[in-house]
Formats: structure tokens, sequence, C-alpha cells
């Protein structure tokens, strides 16, 4: 039996219909193969989950990955691994980016303008690092130290004390899309024509040059971080310099997978199906 486990709509900024349409397509992928299946809101989680061979959870709350974390504690499979999200924030997944040489330059919890200006220069970004962004206001590109005033004074109104700010990258911005496990790996480049925005803030990229590059590599570092962080289902932004050097801006959990969310489905599907069928 498959629990899948839904997204409420307030982790789902400009994007209630892209979440609602990969859960549904998942549940039916499942079904067509014939796999038990039980559908679940994440605000209406059971207090047993021993029925469960796999639990699919796209849920963001922390009462909800706390509910679930106790479940995997418990034996319960569960992708994404509710346990590292409630411990891996933005910083520490820029830690080990970085680390593995695939990072932008960032400080966490910095909140002096001289530092970071000297340390990273401008443009730069500030996010909260304590979890996904609900609003614009909780990714913002900052063009200098005004915008970089503003934008300290009204995360510390917010009582916003998790945050990092990293370097802005030059380069054509690519959104992935993956399935650690299985041969699924899509990408797009957001600001051509029509290209779908969260937030709109992928403009400050520009128009994509389209430099060549290698998109085994990124799976192949995409898939490691997937491995590393216990995030088989998974999403993110590189940035493609003009020489195919790439680097991860963001990596996430479960994302709403737009143009690919049927193969991205049918991949979740396989992926499910192969973990309760070894061998089949």
């Amino acid at each position: 039996m498959i629990y899948l486990i839904s997204r409420d709509t307030q982790y789902s900024p400009n994007s209630e219909a892209r979440d609602e349409a990969i859960f549904k397509t998942v549940a039916l992928a499942l079904t067509l193969q014939g796999e038990p299946l039980v559908a679940i809101d994440e605000n209406r989680l059971p207090a047993d989950f021993s029925g469960a061979d796999l639990v699919l959870s796209m849920a963001r709350s922390r009462t909800a990955q706390t509910t679930l974390a106790e479940a995997e504690a418990a034996g319960t499979t569960i992708w994404n691994s509710p346990s590292v999200l409630l411990r891996n924030s933005r910083a520490e997944i820029g830690k080990w980016l970085n680390e593995s040489g695939f990072g932008a330059p960032f400080l966490h919890n910095v909140a002096d303008p001289a530092v970071i200006a000297r340390s990273l220069g401008f443009p730069l970004w500030i996010k909260r690092s304590d979890s996904t962004a609900k609003t614009a206001g909780d990714v913002r590109f900052i063009a200098d130290e005004a915008q970089l005033r503003s934008a300290l004074a009204d995360f510390a109104a917010a009582g916003i004390k998790d945050f990092i700010v990293s370097a802005h990258l030059e380069g054509d911005l690519v959104k992935f899309y993956g399935v650690e496990g299985t041969p699924f790996f899509s990408h797009t480049y957001p600001t051509r024509e029509n290209g779908f925005s969260k937030f709109g803030l992928e403009q400050h990229n520009g128009a994509p040059a389209e430099y060549s590059f290698s998109v085994s590599a990124l799976k192949t570092t995409a898939d490691a971080a997937a491995r590393h962080f216990g995030m088989p289902i998974y999403g993110g932004d590189a940035i493609i310099r003009p020489d195919g050097r790439f680097f991860l801006i963001d990596f996430n959990d479960w994302p709403s997978f737009g143009s690919c969310t049927q193969a991205a489905a049918e991949a979740i599907a396989t992926r499910a199906l192969h973990f309760l069928r070894p061998g089949a």
C-alpha cells in the first residue's frame, strides 16, 4: 500500500494547479500499475502509518513533516525524507554544493551590509533559509546597498533570523527536474518567451544564450545531491557559464514539474514500483 500525501496550497504560491497536476498524475500512474493507493491531505495525516509500504509525500508544513519524521523513525519508508527536510536548510544545501564545487558563494546569517558587500559584491540575492519561499519577499534580488539594507530590515521586522545572502552568477538560468535512480531528467530555460515563473525573479538572468553544457553531468551532480539529502524526487536551478561549467543555485524537494509532469509522474511511479517489487 502506498500513501500519497498532497501539499497544502499555501506552500504552492502561484503553482497550485501545477502541484495538483503532479499529485493526480502520480496517483493515476500508480493506479494504472495496479498498486493500492491512499491519497491523504497533509493537514489530515493519520496517527498510524503501519499500513503503508511506502509514503510519497509532497507535504511542506513543519507539523506534517514532524509527524512523518516520527513515522520514518518507526520504520516507514518516506520519499522525500521528512527528517532530512526538517534538518536541511538552504544554508546546509548551499554548504554541501560549495564543498562539492558546484555552488555559489554565500554568507549565512550575516546582517552587516558592509561585510556582505565586501564579501560578495553586487548584485546578490537574499533568501530565507529556514523554509521554502511562500511569498516573493522571501527571495529578493539585491542590486545595491540601499536595497540590501531595506531587505535586511524587512527580514528583521518579519522575524526572519535564518537567511542566506548569495552571489548573483551571470549566465544561462536553467531549471532542472529529476527522479534519482531513474533515467528521467528534464531541463528548461525559464526566461524564454512564455516560460513559467513563480515570482518573476528569473528575469534577472535575461534571455538565455544557450551555452553548450553536459546535461548528463548536470544530472549526475543533481542525482548526487538527491542521494546526499535524501530527496530522490527533486528540482532546482543552475547557472550555465559561457565555458559550459554549471553551478547549482537552488535544490528543492518535490517540485511542481510543469511541462514534464507526465514523464516525471511515470518516473516516480517506476521508482516506487521497483522499491515495492524488487526484481519484478
